[in-house]
């Protein structure tokens, strides 16, 4: 009851929306960002395929390796400055934007039912997903073009078997930080965003003068972060040009071609998750999927060629809030949190992954492998941090569990950030998606 009056005393507080705090962002997105950032894809792929080693030109590039090397390291620079500073204010701005978002809920009750409600939708759609990424892997068997078979590891008995793993339910008390300074400085995005929470809830429970302070230096983190990451937005471009030129570089057409069943199979489950995603927005709020992609088109290119959704979300905001006319405290809480917890583009990529790797090393994996796989795969993918590259380590761990090779990892390194850029889009959009229907 008191905590309901201290809400009703914060009204007036109304700590403001993250749209105008994004205003840099509103000339930069004028300016056609979008259309300099696809340019720059477009010219990064090109480039890369004509200096890739393993590319048409491969003979004749083959003598001056070190020098394109050399150049390829140049070239990345760009990108991986602009992920960095992205990185530098990502934790700051996470925890500004989720207890402000708290802060500014009209009840505790909205608060609860709004995070159930997402929780909810998190579990559905990361089963959802997860069953489509075997459905898919299992019906067009990729794997099958390929035969790995060897002898398996130690810890996989030659039925290929999960080893026996006991469940300690002490794990659950690992979900609590006891250090948060530790988990802030390490960027452990599942701790920030529990700290975040704890925090937004206790400021609810503190006199309003207090709670004015708080709020107003949240107020300034957050201007300062978004103020950084659109100095960062002027060289995406640039980025982008580096980043696609490597990519290109290091795949080559002749890999892109031996995976391209792979690769098939990985994006037709992204591409029929999105349009699932659509069509659940048609039928809450009765937008067109047309419409709805029209209102989205910059988030999804960011998300497709950084592979961040935590470079995309203050665009991912601005789109929700501005495009939507999703409320603030709606948007500035369940789209940091969906960044970390909201996976769906994941869990269809480590499913096709696992099951893709199987048909490979010619292991059957039983009912309860495969439900194994599924429920791995989300807890794995649930609070993983939003940017590129952390999808491999997850994949190990996966592949260690269920007793494929690890070594298989190495078939789909290649492409992985083509892949790694697909499931940003999806998990982008599942953010979106949640905004706009669960808001009130």
């Amino acid at each position: 009851m008191e905590a309901n009056k201290i809400l009703r005393s914060l009204e007036h507080l109304n700590p403001g929306s993250l749209k105008f705090f994004a205003s840099t962002f509103t000339s930069v997105l004028e300016k056609k960002l979008w259309a300099k950032i696809l340019l720059g894809m477009i010219l990064g792929l090109v480039m890369g395929f004509c200096i890739s080693p393993f590319g048409v030109f491969e003979e004749y590039l083959s003598q001056y390796s070190s020098q394109i090397n050399d150049l390829l390291i140049w070239l990345a620079l760009p990108a991986k400055f602009f992920l960095k500073i992205i990185q530098m204010v990502i934790v700051p701005l996470i925890i500004a934007s989720v207890i402000r978002g708290l802060a500014s809920a009209e009840s505790s009750a909205q608060m609860k039912t709004l995070g159930l409600k997402f929780a909810l939708f998190v579990l559905v759609t990361s089963i959802l997903s997860s069953a489509l990424g075997i459905i898919l892997t299992t019906v067009l068997k990729p794997g099958s073009l390929l035969d790995l078979n060897m002898p398996l590891g130690s810890n996989t008995k030659m039925d290929g078997s999960i080893v026996s793993t006991n469940f300690n339910p002490e794990i659950l008390l690992k979900i609590i930080p006891i250090n948060p300074i530790e988990s802030i400085v390490q960027g452990e995005m599942i701790d920030v965003v529990i700290l975040s929470i704890i925090g937004g809830i206790a400021l609810l429970s503190i006199g309003v003068k207090q709670s004015v302070l708080v709020l107003d230096l949240l107020e300034v983190v957050q201007n300062i972060c978004m103020k950084v990451i659109a100095w960062a937005m002027t060289i995406a471009p640039f980025a982008i040009f580096g980043m696609m030129t490597s990519v290109a570089a290091s795949t080559g057409l002749r890999a892109l071609q031996s995976m391209g069943f792979y690769l098939l199979t990985v994006f037709s489950g992204f591409l029929i998750f999105i349009l699932f995603y659509s069509l659940i927005v048609f039928l809450f709020k009765r937008i067109s999927p047309l419409g709805f992609f029209k209102k989205i088109i910059n988030p999804m290119l960011l998300a497709f060629t950084t592979s961040s959704s935590a470079a995309t979300m203050p665009v991912t905001l601005k789109a929700a809030e501005e495009e939507f006319g999703v409320t603030t405290s709606t948007a500035n809480f369940l789209i940091p949190l969906g960044t970390t917890i909201n996976m769906a583009g994941t869990a269809i990529w480590q499913t096709t992954a696992v099951i893709f790797l199987s048909q490979v090393y010619r292991i059957d994996l039983s009912l309860g492998q495969l439900l194994f796989v599924v429920g791995t795969s989300i807890g794995s993918a649930v609070g993983s941090p939003g940017v590129p590259g952390v999808g491999m380590g997850i994949l190990a761990v996966v592949l260690g569990k269920i007793g494929i090779p690890i070594e298989g990892i190495s078939l789909i390194l290649g492409v992985d950030r083509i892949v790694d850029m697909g499931c940003t889009v999806v998990n982008v959009v599942g953010d979106l998606t949640a905004s706009v229907i669960l808001d009130t």
